[in-house]
């Protein structure tokens, strides 16, 4: 019989060896543990991650994620082209109202510069001083020198947008010798129920003849204002220069037409 002594000093050194690497063992353990996130977090980073990783068998959330990124992007592009297209439409109504402003502007600063460009020049036949026409009508007359050619001066009349009045000339045409002076009317109607003031501009054609044919007396440029329904008649008196028939130019102008337009000012 075989007996197996053990050494007790020993064992105790063995169990107490055991013991203390038991408790490293177990602290690590807690050190670990407490350093770790938990469990479910764990899980849920490990699934997003995987899920991120294209997985076949999950596509949902890959798809959800692509949408609401095209989404944003959409929504993002559509503020910044609404934008722009606000911001050029802003652009796009200043320039037009500019564009009228300067039109209404225009047309009433017209009729003063016209008259202004036309005395300075005598272009279109602008009033001359009256002693000039006169010595022309006296040298011709002392001339004794006639012509057999006439000229049909033929009137037209016409009012602007806007302007509540009948304008009309009481003559359609007349007949004048170069040389010759003529008188002719026309006739204004306010129509509408409260006064207004007008002025008008005139145009003699054809162009070339407006230098010949000289208004002693007329009413362009003069404001008139008309009571409701008052009605007035207005003279133009008129001077053929007798150089008309002496100029080549002239040569198959038998016919002058003189054009009044009546605008309404402003402030009337």
């Amino acid at each position: 019989m075989c007996v197996l002594r053990i050494n007790p000093d020993l064992l105790s050194g063995q169990l107490s060896s055991k013991g203390r690497t038991q408790q490293r063992i177990t602290a690590a353990t807690s050190h670990l543990a407490a350093a770790m996130p938990p469990l479910a977090s764990l899980h849920r980073h490990l699934s997003l991650s995987l899920l991120r990783r294209h997985s076949p068998c999950h596509p949902w959330p890959l798809l959800a994620d692509a949408f609401l990124r095209r989404g944003l992007a959409s929504s993002s592009s559509s503020s910044a082209a609404a934008a722009a297209r606000e911001k050029s439409s802003s652009r796009t109504m200043a320039y037009l109202l500019g564009v009228a402003a300067a039109m209404v502007g225009a047309s009433y600063a017209a009729v003063p510069l016209y008259r202004r460009f036309c005395q300075a020049t005598g272009y279109g036949g602008t009033v001359q001083r009256r002693e000039s026409v006169e010595e022309k009508i006296s040298r011709h007359a002392q001339d004794g020198t006639t012509t057999s050619r006439e000229i049909i001066v033929q009137f037209n009349a016409d009012v602007a947008d806007g302007m509540p009045w009948k304008f009309v000339p009481t003559q359609r045409e007349v007949k004048v010798k170069p040389g010759e002076s003529a008188l002719a009317f026309y006739t204004a109607e306010n129509r509408s129920s409260t006064p207004i003031t007008g002025v008008s501009t005139y145009n003699v054609a054809p162009m070339k003849a407006a230098i010949y044919f000289n208004k002693i007396q007329c009413f362009c440029f003069e404001e008139q204002t008309l009571l409701p329904g008052e009605q007035i008649d207005m003279p133009v008196f008129f001077y053929i220069d007798p150089e008309f028939e002496t100029d080549p130019k002239m040569e198959g102008v038998n016919n002058i037409v003189l054009s009044y337009t009546f605008f309404k000012l402003k402030d009337s």
